[in-house]
């Protein structure tokens, strides 16, 4: 099984659109990023996930067939947000960035990632054997046993000397 370099991903990234980007999986978790405020293994605030999560909701409310992405416009830069059911894409944009001609390419390249990360999950799980397991647990407990019998003479010692 191979595994998907996130950081590389990330850096040919920027180096296609000229932005800081990140992604995560869809819970959150940071898989790969050059976006200092969401740093690999941090997650993303719970707020902006509930966003994502109820996309679906927030589509149907507005008679829409679905939601792919939505922007947050802070004081320097842009934030967009796109995600499918496997990842999140995260890209930290100049102010000026026609947003309009900006998104239909990344929706494209995540749909595409999404399609690459499904070709790698586990499809086979090896036998666990648990009589290895629960052998060292049978022999776990016979030493507790042979030590609890040590301390109990002594205990038995105190115990008739204090009285």
């Amino acid at each position: 099984m191979k595994q998907i370099n996130y950081d590389e991903i990330i850096t040919q990234l920027k180096r296609e659109i000229n932005s800081e980007c990140a992604i995560a999986n869809r819970y959150g978790i940071v898989l790969g990023s050059l976006i200092k405020e969401f740093a690999i293994g941090k997650v993303i605030p719970q707020r902006i996930l509930s966003l994502i999560s109820n996309s679906q909701n927030i589509a149907k409310e507005l008679n829409l067939n679905r939601i792919n992405s939505f922007a947050i416009e802070a004081q320097e830069y842009n934030y967009l947000f796109t995600f499918n059911e496997e990842l999140i894409l995260i890209s930290k944009l100049n102010l000026d960035v026609n947003l309009a001609k900006f998104m239909p390419s990344i929706s494209v390249f995540l749909k595409r990632l999404s399609e690459s990360s499904k070709d790698i999950e586990i499809n086979e799980f090896s036998v666990f054997d648990f009589s290895k397991e629960i052998s060292k647990i049978q022999d776990t407990l016979k030493e507790e046993k042979i030590r609890e019998k040590k301390y109990s003479i002594i205990k038995d010692l105190v115990k008739y000397i204090s009285n």
